[in-house]
């Protein structure tokens, strides 16, 4: 069904809701803006105050009361819709109202047509509601579409499978890479390309690409050239061979063996966060008007989806690491382990495992306080961390606990490591270990239990030691 299963989906929606937001914030519609929600397919966007009165409409079809977008402005929501249809509709909208989100389906007799619709609450920049906005889109030829797939143009199923797949993408890199493909599939180009700002501000680095290889390959912000342009002023750059480029599109040209780019800024809260790139190899005087709009919309999709990549990252991440130390965390480790000890029985290696414990670590705290306590741990951490060579393990494993992998290690190598590490335990204090060799068929916990008991055993024996365990 093309854009209408994005419809459905809740991709074009998502990414419209996000556009007219952005022009809510501005209090006012750019002309290009306000021409792109004109030519959405079969699309009509409104917003309402919290008296339901439609504040602003744009788009290429009626509403659900058969309204053009003009007639619509100042108008009830649903004036013309009979009133025993109307109080189920108003539900959703008063909803919107409250907070909530809502899509539903809507046939209107007069005129006869399905309507799939989206309402969502509009904030404003303190933090309160303020009215409602709803994205409405006329449904009634997708079972023409559905008998009939060739009526439908190639840029917008391409669209539509490129939303359903940047809504699955969670990983940052792959969400990357989804953008580049699903940009070069909407705009029939062979090569497309991200590009996000380095860490000193000063160049925009090749974050991911699709059809080229462009590993570490910078733009200058400084530069003359349409990425820097369409970063700086959030907005669209066609560029063509012999037609002006800059220095820095020509390299970009070399470098893809294009002959036309068109610079798209992916955008959040106004400004540029990205760009990206769409290149075709033989000449084009221009970029259609329905691929222009659909890489539009794509460049929201890609805005969410990146977003949202990079929080489940940083999320993950923070979900792996000792909020204290910014070591490994048990969890990090026991994920860790498992494939440490499965590439050791590849490639027939020895593979150690050692748990340390601080000596008289409650002592410590009670005597000095828990702030000097969390010195310690974070002290001991980084010494470890920088006396173990750079593939070794360290994580906290709990409390005062750590413990440590030691691939290529046997049982003699381990010790003389860690006595190292015991050496260096920082504020003069001292800490146990116990150590294990794998046997190269016993499961991860099993080696971590015999580790612990050596060190449990280190502790009886009076602390400050290195205890080997036993195998079997």
């Amino acid at each position: 069904m093309g854009v209408l299963d994005v419809a459905v989906a809740g991709g074009l929606a998502l990414a419209c809701v996000l556009l007219i937001v952005a022009l809510l914030r501005l209090r006012a519609v750019a002309r290009r803006q306000r021409t792109l929600l004109a030519n959405l397919p079969q699309t009509t966007v409104t917003v309402f105050d919290e008296e339901l009165r439609i504040r602003y409409a744009a788009g290429s079809t009626a509403d659900l009361a058969g309204r053009t977008p003009e007639e619509s402005e100042g108008q009830f929501v649903l004036g013309r819709i009979p009133q025993a249809q109307r109080e189920p509709l108003l539900a959703h909208y008063r909803a919107a109202l409250r907070g909530e989100q809502r899509a539903f389906e809507y046939r209107s007799s007069a005129p006869a047509r399905d309507y799939w619709v989206r309402v969502a609450p509009v904030v404003d920049k303190g933090g309160e509601i303020a009215g409602g906005l709803s994205l409405t889109l006329d449904v009634s030829d997708r079972s023409q579409m559905e008998r009939d797939p060739s009526s439908r143009p190639a840029a917008v199923d391409a669209f539509t499978d490129a939303t359903r797949v940047l809504a699955r993408s969670v990983d940052p890199t792959d969400a990357r890479i989804a953008v580049c493909e699903s940009a070069r599939k909407v705009a029939g180009a062979p090569v497309a390309a991200l590009f996000e700002p380095a860490t000193d501000g000063k160049s925009l680095v090749a974050a991911a690409w699709a059809g080229v290889d462009l590993d570490r390959f910078q733009l200058p912000l400084a530069a003359e050239g349409g990425a820097a342009q369409a970063f700086t002023r959030a907005e669209d750059v066609f560029v063509a061979i012999g037609n002006g480029e800059g220095g820095a599109d020509r390299e970009f040209m070399h470098r893809t063996g294009a002959k036309a780019v068109l610079w798209h800024p992916v955008v959040r809260d106004h400004d540029a966060i990205a760009v990206l790139a769409v290149a075709w190899h033989q000449a084009v005087a221009g970029v259609p008007l329905h691929v222009s709009h659909l890489i539009e919309l794509l460049g929201a999709e890609a805005s969410v989806a990146v977003g949202r990549a990079d929080l489940v990252g940083e999320l993950e991440h923070l979900a792996r690491t000792d909020s204290l130390t910014g070591l490994p965390n048990r969890r990090a480790w026991e994920q860790h382990l498992p494939r440490e000890l499965a590439r050791a029985g590849r490639d027939q290696l020895k593979v150690c495992v050692a748990m340390l414990d601080l000596d008289h670590f409650k002592r410590y705290n009670d005597l000095r306080g828990h702030q000097a306590g969390d010195r310690l741990l974070t002290e001991a951490a980084k010494q470890w961390s920088s006396t173990l060579r750079p593939y070794d393990i360290l994580a906290r494993y709990g409390g005062e606990e750590f413990s440590v992998i030691l691939p290529g290690c046997d049982a003699d190598a381990a010790v003389s490591l860690v006595d190292r590490l015991r050496a260096v335990t920082p504020e003069g204090e001292s800490c146990s270990a116990g150590v294990a060799e794998w046997t190269g068929d016993e499961r991860a916990e099993h080696l971590v239990g015999r580790a612990d008991a050596a060190l449990y055993e280190a502790k009886r024996r009076g602390r400050n030691r290195t205890i080997v365990a036993t195998a079997g």
